[in-house]
């Protein structure tokens, strides 16, 4: 059993040998996650507990103070779980992103699951009546905090529970508007002799993006490959920052010398050399790099208007961004080769009109 933690901790180490340099290296960046067995058993809400999972600093004086929200667990178990929960939403992640008109490869931290629930609670009054409440929450399932988004007193069972679809429908209908909003800003309305894009279209889009993607950010990839193949396969936080810097050298990024969190780059021989010889193909990249821009924009703005243009047009659009000159030929075999899209400009010339 886990409970958000109502009071406050504080450890002091049995003798400072405890304290490695390393562990003062990371408590001097700022609060750092721990998990601890209480000295003796922690008792809250008539349930008694023996650890605690919270973030703590270290003071001046070696002694580790909590700061910010904590978790009493009954278990070694869930202390470990709850620990690893809550140090990675303060972990980097290498992740790749998609959005209309773009996609990128980097890094993310700050993650946190929310559940959001509608529930209806009756309370007995000093009268004898009931009376019933209905109460949105947002529970945080890593610190267990809940944070109450509303709240209605009701006078009957029946009452409460019109509030509680009310509200369960004003919910429903406001990701509804969302997803329509969202759709209609992104792909236009087609103009005349063109048919729309197809759920089955936009599943396809799916799968060119990541494949437009992929060509950019093959080392990433790798790692984002057999991550899916094998989810249980770990890799180290060192060896998909080298996969970040090997692609970010490889498309000649400005900060491609320096670590994502603008560090220096280990004195690693091996990694030195791969740097090196990821820089070296970057400067002999010169068409395939043309070709994985092309590939990557027309990936990227199909769902912007140009999935309704012919490929002569299409042609000529990424003649003039990227100052090369494409034939028909060339972009109609990135598109459907490639990247498995359907022209949705219907060729040949127009029926004649009554």
């Amino acid at each position: 059993m886990k409970v958000a933690l109502k009071a406050k901790f504080t450890f002091t180490p049995q003798t400072q040998d405890q304290l490695t340099e390393a562990m003062k290296q990371d408590f001097a960046n700022g609060p750092q996650y721990m998990w601890a067995k209480i000295p003796e058993p922690f008792e809250q809400d008539g349930q008694q507990f023996s650890y605690v999972v919270a973030p703590f600093k270290l003071t001046d004086e070696g002694i580790f103070e909590q700061k910010g929200a904590g978790v009493l667990c009954q278990t070694e178990a869930e202390a470990k779980e709850s620990f690893e929960n809550l140090r990675n939403r303060t972990k980097k992640h290498l992740i790749s992103a998609q959005w209309a008109g773009g996609g990128i490869v980097g890094w993310a931290s700050g993650f946190r699951r929310f559940v959001t629930e509608i529930v209806i609670f009756c309370k007995n009054l000093p009268d004898g009546n009931k009376k019933w409440v209905v109460v949105e929450r947002e529970t945080d399932q890593d610190t267990l905090e809940t944070k109450t988004l509303q709240r209605k007193e009701a006078s009957s069972e029946g009452e409460a529970k019109f509030w509680s679809n009310k509200w369960v429908e004003e919910t429903n209908k406001k990701k509804a508007d969302y997803f329509n909003a969202v759709n209609k800003s992104v792909t236009p309305p087609p103009p005349p002799r063109c048919i729309p894009l197809t759920k089955s279209d936009l599943q396809d889009l799916g799968n060119a993006k990541m494949l437009a993607l992929q060509k950019q950010w093959p080392h990433c990839f790798e790692i984002f490959e057999r991550q899916k193949n094998n989810p249980g396969l770990k890799f180290s936080d060192q060896q998909m920052e080298d996969a970040y810097l090997l692609d970010l050298v490889r498309n000649g990024g400005e900060s491609s010398l320096k670590a994502a969190d603008g560090g220096k780059v280990r004195a690693d021989k091996q990694l030195i050399s791969s740097l090196h010889k990821a820089c070296c193909n970057y400067s002999k990249r010169g068409k395939s790099k043309i070709i994985d821009t092309a590939i990557y924009l027309l990936a990227f703005k199909w769902e912007l208007g140009w999935c309704y243009l012919s490929d002569e047009q299409l042609a000529e659009k990424l003649g003039e961004i990227l100052e090369t000159k494409f034939t028909a030929g060339q972009v109609k075999q990135y598109r459907s080769r490639t990247l498995g899209l359907v022209g949705k400009h219907l060729p040949g010339p127009a029926p004649n009109s009554p």
